[in-house]
């Protein structure tokens, strides 16, 4: 089966597919036209014995992704969000003063990384996955993960030095 039929037979059924999984129908068009560009890209090398398995197995991978990503924005910006603590361990006014400008610098300081390394930081430090899962998610070496954490760690010890945030809080 050709390129141009294998186009033509599955396009609108793994359209539709994709839309359940990532619930946006320009997303799922979006990565219904990356999946079919690595299907035919991975064709070239290789024969594949099941053209339509191999196709929405790149698409549903595609998808989850996209999904995993999604949500590490989100909780980055509800991480953003939630600065206060529970009513019942309420600090001090200046406490609050304190606490909210330190994770205003911090937010500022993350800010600042390009967003994988940002990612990745976050992955590490906010969600305690270890570098060999990241790299997993990612699809990305292990001395990648190194390198944009050692970056992200380099940054932050920087920049908490110009906010001189290690002197709050005493």
């Amino acid at each position: 089966m050709n390129a141009e039929a294998i186009y033509l037979n599955h396009q609108s059924e793994l359209q539709f597919h994709l839309t359940r999984i990532v619930d946006c129908p320009e997303i799922a068009a979006d990565l219904a036209q990356e999946s079919f560009i690595i299907f035919f890209r991975e064709a070239q090398k290789q024969t594949i014995d099941h053209p339509r398995g191999f196709l929405f197995r790149i698409a549903k991978n595609l998808a989850y992704d996209h999904i995993k990503h999604r949500k590490v924005t989100e909780n980055y910006a509800q991480t953003k969000e939630q600065s206060l603590p529970p009513p019942s361990e309420f600090p001090s006014a200046e406490k609050l003063v304190s606490i909210n400008e330190r994770l205003a610098a911090i937010t500022q300081i993350l800010d600042k990384l390009p967003l994988r390394t940002r990612e990745i930081f976050i992955l590490n430090r906010v969600y305690g996955m270890t570098y060999a899962e990241i790299a997993k998610e990612r699809g990305i070496s292990d001395s990648a993960v190194e390198k944009h954490m050692a970056k992200a760690l380099l940054h932050c010890r920087k920049q908490f030095k110009t906010h001189r945030l290690d002197q709050h809080d005493h």
